[in-house]
């Protein structure tokens, strides 16, 4: 068996298993395995469902780490719920899982090698579960990737940097005063409050020259008799920045709106964040490494320097939380159609070795470096 054919088996077997964040049970039994069968030291069940797996050379020099997510996304399909890997986490797995192996297999001269399986990239809470335990705290690189849609990297290609995009969800609930709607003096509109909210919301303004939104995504009201004053409302919103700066300044835009307007009516708001991504912060060193990884994989015409993306990724919160964790992470283009999220979701497999060749390339390179 060819390595193509054997990343391809292992995304079959990942592929045919698929669970949601934190019910990664049986893809972890299976990632556990794998490493275990490589000579790794495999510690299961890290935040609940996520695996670590170590490889030490007992020689001196940095800790390597090769992070890839393992949920899968939920689809209603006959009003049940099923789970498909629609944003390539089961690639990944399988990219980095023979990554793994490669690396056992020839062995490693210096430092350490850790293989980080993370659950929950797709609820934003993952990274942020393996952080709280300590695992990451030894990892002087961590290194990741994701498929990328076709019209962003196409086959052959491999984009050496991408800007994620900070976003934060947000809820509002607003609780008013009910009324008979001939006498709605007596009462406190929640529906007058949120349509207020989202008007004002919709007339922020922020740094002409960086890109940022906020937009209104639930409006929920009005359960009550058609003759009666609505006492309540939920509202949700989506906020996204390109600089994690500008994303602090925004939400506190948001919430003092939703609570100042609310005090204008004399009704009271709760606001929470529901969830949160921050954007990506790069180190430039790793990225001249990443780029001549690529160059030797796939040429110079295959190298993409940069894509920018208004979609979040919770590997950034490694490097939030651990400002001095040098961070890499690559885009593989695999003609990937009809795009991410998408039930349908496909892509070329031949590609997936390209990400296996990178990655194990800069692991090397990085562990010659001197620990800091």
């Amino acid at each position: 068996m060819n390595q193509d054919e054997h990343i391809d088996e292992m995304w079959q077997q990942f592929h045919s298993i698929p669970e949601p964040a934190f019910k990664e049970v049986k893809t972890a039994a299976l990632a556990a395995k794998i490493l275990q069968q490589a000579g790794y030291e495999v510690t299961s069940g890290v935040g609940g469902t996520g695996v670590i797996g170590i490889l030490d050379s007992h020689e001196p020099g940095p800790v390597v780490g090769l992070r890839s997510d393992m949920d899968c996304l939920i689809f209603t399909e006959n009003y049940k719920e099923i789970g498909i890997h629609a944003c390539g986490h089961d690639a990944h797995m399988s990219i980095v899982l023979t990554v793994a192996e490669m690396l056992a297999k020839n062995g490693i001269k210096s430092g350490k090698v850790k293989i980080v399986m993370q659950p929950a990239e797709e609820i934003g809470r993952g990274a942020r579960t393996l952080l709280s335990t300590g695992v990451i705290d030894d990892i002087d690189y961590l290194l990741g990737l994701h498929l990328m849609p076709k019209e962003l990297a196409a086959s052959g290609q491999i984009v050496a940097q991408i800007h994620w995009t900070a976003c934060t969800l947000l809820e509002a609930e607003i609780s008013g005063q009910t009324a008979h709607g001939s006498m709605p003096n007596l009462g406190i509109n929640a529906i007058d409050i949120g349509c207020s909210i989202i008007n004002t919301i919709n007339a922020i303004h922020m740094n002409p020259l960086e890109s940022w939104s906020v937009k209104p995504t639930r409006f929920q009201t009005g359960e009550g008799a058609l003759n009666a004053i609505c006492d309540s409302a939920t509202l949700g919103f989506d906020l996204r920045t390109t600089k994690n700066s500008e994303m602090e300044i925004l939400k506190a835009k948001v919430f003092n709106i939703v609570k100042k307007t609310s005090e204008l009516y004399g009704a009271q708001a709760k606001i929470k964040l529901v969830g949160s991504c921050p954007g990506s912060e790069d180190d430039l060193d790793i990225l001249e490494l990443i780029k001549t990884a690529i160059i030797a994989e796939v040429g110079s015409t295959g190298l993409i320097l940069e894509r920018t993306t208004t979609v979040g990724e919770d590997f950034n919160f490694y490097k939030q939380f651990r400002p001095k964790l040098k961070t890499g992470f690559i885009g593989l283009g695999c003609n990937l159609t009809p795009g991410l999220h998408d039930r349908n979701m496909h892509f070329n497999h031949k590609d997936l070795i390209h990400g296996v060749n990178v990655l194990y390339s800069l692991v090397n390179s990085l562990l010659k470096f001197e620990k800091e």
